[in-house]
């Protein structure tokens, strides 16, 4: 990170009016994090499958652990990616409400009337 996006970065940080995310640029840590964090949940799962005994600690070690670091991994990586859509359509929106020029309300006509000029529906 250099120092114009570590600036950038501090400021959206203390942006009290929330006009610019830092999720979209910190979004790769938290998933490094969460990897690691998979990670010591694995490692824990095995020390302490080996505190019970040697068959659920080569249990947790070949199948639990394995399943269990990967379905983590893929919740927390489908999370993720749900929050960066959700933060892509807000900088989408936010873009094209830049763009659309200011229009006034759109003229009702025949309001409160369901019927054409005939009487028929």
């Amino acid at each position: 990170m250099d120092t114009q996006e570590a600036s950038t970065f501090f400021s959206s940080l203390f942006d009290f009016s929330f006009q610019s995310f830092i999720t979209s640029r910190i979004i790769r840590l938290l998933y490094v994090l969460s990897m690691v964090g998979a990670g010591l949940m694995y490692l824990m799962m095995i020390v302490l499958g080996f505190q019970i005994s040697a068959g659920v600690g080569v249990l947790n070690l070949l199948i639990v652990g394995p399943i269990a670091f990967l379905l983590t991994i893929i919740y927390v990586r489908v999370i993720l990616e749900l929050i960066m859509v959700v933060f892509s359509i807000a900088e989408n929106v936010r873009g094209l409400a830049r763009r659309a020029p200011e229009s006034p309300e759109p003229a009702v006509e025949n309001a409160g009337s369901e019927h054409d000029e005939e009487g028929t529906v």
